[in-house]
């Protein structure tokens, strides 16, 4: 029996570092007083040199309670949200996106994110994966 040439890996230092990386991190999470389980369910890499600096902002419900925060990335041309979802929802959440303002739907609640940059609603989308809601935002370029 022939066996054909063994496809090689496409040299990749990022795919290599995943998984190293994971068992570091998950290591030290592990290690910090109080913490009982520890799971890494991926990592995400941010576009290089933001225009703005990242900030951490609130979701808010009926009360204290319900927060939840999410980081914001700005450059020239787009507008990133992202935020981790709670474990216990009993719905998929869902985005309506508009030129002006975020209509952001997480089971009974509903979170408005108004936007001071118009955006453009056929250029913009969101996903949720693996517990993150990642929505991404086209500017419009004012001419």
């Amino acid at each position: 029996m022939e066996v054909g040439p063994m496809i090689k890996k496409q040299d990749n230092p990022d795919d290599d570092i995943v998984p190293t990386l994971t068992e570091i991190i998950t290591e030290i999470l592990r290690n910090i007083p109080g913490s009982r389980v520890v799971r890494v369910k991926g990592f995400s890499r941010g576009a290089p040199c933001p225009s703005v600096p990242p900030r951490i902002l609130r979701l808010i419900g009926d009360d204290n309670r319900r927060r939840l925060p999410f980081e914001r990335i700005e450059t020239d041309d787009f507008i990133f949200i992202t935020t981790w979802l709670p474990s216990n929802l009993i719905s998929t959440p869902h985005v309506e996106i508009m030129q002006d303002a975020l209509h952001v739907f997480i089971d009974e609640r509903v979170a408005i994110i108004i936007l001071h940059t118009p955006v453009d609603v056929n250029r913009s989308h969101y996903t949720v994966h693996n517990g993150i809601l990642d929505i991404t935002l086209k500017k419009i370029r004012k001419t």
